[in-house]
């Protein structure tokens, strides 16, 4: 199993990065503007999931390994 994406809805300011980049694994929650995870993240590469969490301008988006270490890149 690679790497799981989590939108920190305490940081997000809604720049909406992730979500005109990789549109099949991030969108807004209905009736807010937070961003939050699609099943489709999954489908992503671990490269790509990286470059997503390298967009978001409030490292809102965070990435944990298999035994639920965060391992996102600090910017």
């Amino acid at each position: 199993m690679g790497l799981r994406p989590y939108v920190d809805h305490d940081r997000c300011v809604s720049s909406g990065a992730c979500v005109l980049e990789f549109p099949q694994a991030f969108a807004y929650q209905q009736g807010q503007a937070l961003a939050i995870v699609l099943p489709g993240a999954d489908e992503l590469t671990e490269e790509q999931l990286r470059e997503a969490a390298s967009l978001c301008p409030v490292e809102a988006i965070r990435l944990f390994d298999a035994d639920g270490n965060d391992v996102t890149p600090e910017s």
